[in-house]
């Protein structure tokens, strides 16, 4: 008598493959550490009170109903959700080499469940703290909920792009890796992290414009604080073009080595 063995689909192939690839990736990133997932929240929480101490004497946001430690964990969150998918494809494939030989895992899983990963802690340390912020008064707006979470999702796809990207060049050239972290430094001080465009002066404040990270980040505050906080010359259009062309323009050149990344 034969036996009739039920094969699985591809979606639930790929499914168990992301799944077991997000296990793998949260107990490498959490496992060694005692305090776990706490890391999400002291890592940002550490940066803050840092720079807030740091800026104290000279801070401004150019709004003092907003509290300045809020404001900036919103330029953090995002910049962390551009740098953190980038930095995280980087050595996406080596770090799973190992995994490639098996049938059921392609290379893009491997960036896939790194991405999903980011997006995944980056949300929960905004949730986080928006619902400390709300439970010690601070004066956070839902109505604009869906905006808040767009700006997120942007900077993220963006982040996802350019991480495919730089996960297949770092294949190629290791140094890669170590030139990133000086390039993507200046965007702590150039992205309106630390403070608000309105200070820039007028006649620079088109020049930061350019950088979709303004965009997202001042909607963010802008989102959480409608009725205190008002830039008008920010949109989430132009970091959703950068988004589709950075997500493109990164899948375009996985299509074109995917060969050699499952031969390495």
């Amino acid at each position: 008598m034969l036996i009739k063995v039920q094969k699985r689909s591809s979606w639930a192939e790929f499914r168990n493959v992301i799944q077991a690839l997000l296990i793998r990736e949260v107990k490498t990133r959490f496992g060694k550490y005692n305090l776990g997932f706490l890391w999400l929240l002291l890592e940002p929480l550490t940066s803050v009170l840092i720079i807030g101490v740091i800026l104290a004497p000279f801070r401004s946001n150019g709004n003092e109903d907003i509290p300045y430690a809020f404001f900036l964990l919103c330029g953090f969150l995002i910049l962390k959700t551009l740098t953190g998918p980038m930095m995280s494809g980087m050595n996406a494939i080596s770090a799973n080499q190992g995994l490639l030989i098996f049938r059921q895992v392609e290379p893009i899983d491997t960036f896939i469940a790194r991405f999903i990963f980011e997006i995944l802690t980056s949300l929960f340390s905004f949730t986080t703290f928006c619902l400390v912020g709300a439970w010690i008064g601070i004066p956070l707006s839902g109505s604009h909920l869906f905006e808040a979470l767009y700006c997120f999702l942007t900077i993220w796809l963006m982040g996802s792009g350019l991480g495919i990207y730089l996960g297949i060049q770092a294949m190629k050239f290791k140094e890669l890796e170590k030139v990133l972290g000086f390039i993507t430094r200046p965007l702590l001080f150039i992205s309106c992290v630390l403070y608000p465009l309105s200070v820039v002066p007028f006649e620079y404040q088109k020049f930061f414009l350019y950088n979709p990270l303004v965009h997202a980040i001042e909607y963010l505050r802008q989102s959480l604080f409608p009725v205190t906080y008002k830039v008008e010359q920010v949109n989430l259009i132009y970091p959703s073009l950068c988004a589709l062309v950075s997500l493109s323009f990164g899948l375009v050149t996985y299509r074109n080595n995917r060969h050699y990344l499952k031969q390495r």
